[in-house]
């Protein structure tokens, strides 16, 4: 259902997937959601923000996890800079670091499941297949480079998706020895400073692990938590994190340096164990939680604090999102129930 707020009343309405979808509007000509019935799906937006019941495409990715997919839209520089060969910075010395246990592990051409061998870089793909090609050309609905992670088949390993050619363009496959479980959470981010796609897991051993998605190498991991990660959010100028588990603890960690990465700064718990989302507002002065226990609970980002809880629903909180331009925030739970929330402004806090 989409609703129009202010108002909040529902504007349209149209059965999409089977199971629980996790919607994402990553920006206002399409629609996508994900169900546990193995697709993605794309649903054109028209210039009212309602969507189609035709589809724009339906992609079969083969993931049955719980797993909610990231989505980013690439502008035209970080784009550029994906289709940037890793192998020729390899080679020159430019991808190293100064963290001597940096685990490194080289992407290589795989295949999707379908017959379809699949290049690791991000710019244009090609997939070689006797099936009819799900996506044939750029949906008019989608004008902008979509790039999806989401956890594969095998839910240990993650998959990156290019939703204009439809296909896997990488696999990021944790290296020997170093095996966290399946993973549980995924963001995708890129830093104003450089032009490189970022990809922030959280796996079922409560490790936190960036990998550079572009040379396809896990840069740092670090074991944040006890029990499985939950939930992840990046800040919009991809300088820090916040994680949240099934245990009681909420921890914000450097992204920005080298010497910052996966870094603790800050953490805070809560009385009840089990938090399902974090959203940050994009001025990233505060930041919500959806609970288990049905309760959403608001803290001040940088003084890392609590400020308020916020009791509507009755069973757990699944999802959060600021709206970009005012103050609403939106929850939605397990009752079926949402929430829209008018929070701090700006100047209170």
């Amino acid at each position: 259902m989409v609703a129009e707020t202010p108002q909040v009343r529902p504007k349209h309405g149209t059965s999409q997937q089977k199971g629980q979808p996790g919607l994402r509007g990553p920006d206002c000509s399409s629609l996508l959601s994900q169900g546990r019935d193995g697709t993605i799906k794309t649903w054109a937006l028209s210039a009212e923000g309602l969507p189609s019941r035709t589809l724009l495409q339906v992609i079969e990715t083969g993931s049955y996890n719980f797993c909610r997919m990231a989505v980013l839209s690439l502008d035209a520089s970080v784009s550029e800079g994906q289709r940037t060969n890793p192998s020729a910075n390899r080679k020159n010395g430019q991808a190293t670091s100064s963290n001597q246990d940096t685990e490194r592990q080289q992407a290589k051409p795989f295949t999707d499941g379908m017959g379809a061998t699949c290049s690791t870089e991000l710019g244009l793909k090609h997939r070689s297949s006797t099936k009819e090609e799900p996506v044939e050309k750029l949906r008019e609905g989608m004008s902008q480079e979509l790039i999806v992670a989401i956890a594969g088949h095998d839910p240990a390993v993650l998959e990156i998706w290019n939703m204009q050619t439809g296909v896997p363009v990488q696999q990021l496959t944790q290296p020997a020895g170093h095996k966290h479980g399946m993973c549980m959470a995924v963001q995708l981010y890129t830093q104003k400073e450089q032009s490189v796609l970022h990809a922030l897991v959280g796996y079922e051993d409560g490790t936190v692990a960036v990998w550079d998605v572009t040379a396809g190498r896990l840069v740092k991991s670090s074991q944040l938590h006890a029990e499985p990660v939950m939930a992840l959010a990046v800040t919009a100028d991809g300088s820090g994190g916040i994680c949240a588990a099934a245990d009681n603890k909420v921890q914000c960690f450097g992204l920005g340096s080298p010497s910052t990465l996966l870094q603790m700064l800050a953490m805070l718990e809560v009385k009840q164990h089990g938090i399902a989302d974090i959203c940050i507002r994009p001025d990233q002065r505060l930041f919500a939680t959806a609970g288990w226990d049905g309760k959403v609970r608001l803290f001040h980002h940088k003084k890392m604090r609590p400020l308020a809880i916020l009791q509507y629903h009755r069973k757990g909180v699944t999802a959060l999102a600021f709206q970009p331009h005012n103050q609403c925030l939106i929850s939605a739970s397990r009752d079926g129930t949402i929430a829209i929330w008018s929070v701090f402004q700006h100047k209170t806090i």
